[in-house]
This record gives structure tokens, sequence and C-alpha cells, in this order.
């Protein structure tokens, strides 16, 4: 069985997955490349980052705290007209990453308020044992 301290240590762990990623989003906002074609498929262009859970289980179907799995987007990018852009084709369209700062700000709103929930679980069962271990002694 797990303890509440090894499922909120689960979750610290998958928010802060999901915080890199955010901020990494961010950062990379305005890093455009080369759109791709049919004959250069690779592109220089960010690829936004998402993050994805998964809950872990125990023995009879008992939950057993979450765990965060990163991937790039690989269509995470749109065309954009910029013809003065050093990666621009012929036609002047370049690749710019699909990132929306409002759904990251909020995500990042997010992340702080489970990382405050996981820690007030730890904080909570680590009361609850001192004062078992008060009522032992």
């Amino acid at each position: 069985m797990m303890d509440a301290i090894s499922i909120a240590l689960s979750g610290l762990m998958a928010q802060s997955q999901r915080l890199a990623a955010s901020t990494n989003n961010i950062a990379n906002a305005n890093t455009t490349g080369v759109l791709p074609t049919m004959e250069a498929p690779f592109s220089t262009v960010y690829k936004p980052l998402n993050v994805s859970y998964t809950a872990l289980m125990v023995e009879n179907g008992i939950g057993g705290g979450v765990k965060a799995e990163v991937s790039s987007d690989p269509s995470g990018y749109s065309p954009v007209y910029d013809p003065s852009s050093v990666y621009a084709n012929t036609d002047g369209f370049i690749a710019a990453p699909n990132i929306d700062l409002t759904r990251e700000i909020v995500n990042l709103l997010e992340i702080k308020s489970l990382f405050k929930a996981n820690l007030a679980i730890i904080k909570t069962h680590d009361k609850m044992m001192g004062e078992l271990l008060d009522t032992i002694t």
C-alpha cells in the first residue's frame, strides 16, 4: 500500500515536469524555423511540449500516485508570413510554434495550486505522525 507521502511526492514530481514543459514553451514561443516541405520534412521550429498523466495503481486498483510524461507536438507549428526572416521560403512563409501564452500562464497558476496541495498533504501527514508518536511516548 502506498503511503500519503509517496503519493504526494509523485504529484510534486509530475508538476515539476509540467512546470519545466510550460516554461520551455514560454521561453521558445518566438523560436521560428523553416516551414517543412515534402523535400525537407524537418524544421528548426520549436515544437511545443505537452504533458500527459497516468494514474499509478497498486494492488486491487487502489491509486498509488501519478506519473507525468512529456512529449513534443510534431505538428505544433503554423505557417506565418514573414518574408524578412532568414527562414522564409520563396512565398515568404516561416514556421512558428503554436503556443498560447494565455494557456501557459493558466498552466503555471494550476501548477502553483497543485504544488501547494501536495505540500499540504505532506505537512498534514508529518503532523499526524508527530501526534501519533507523542501519544505513544
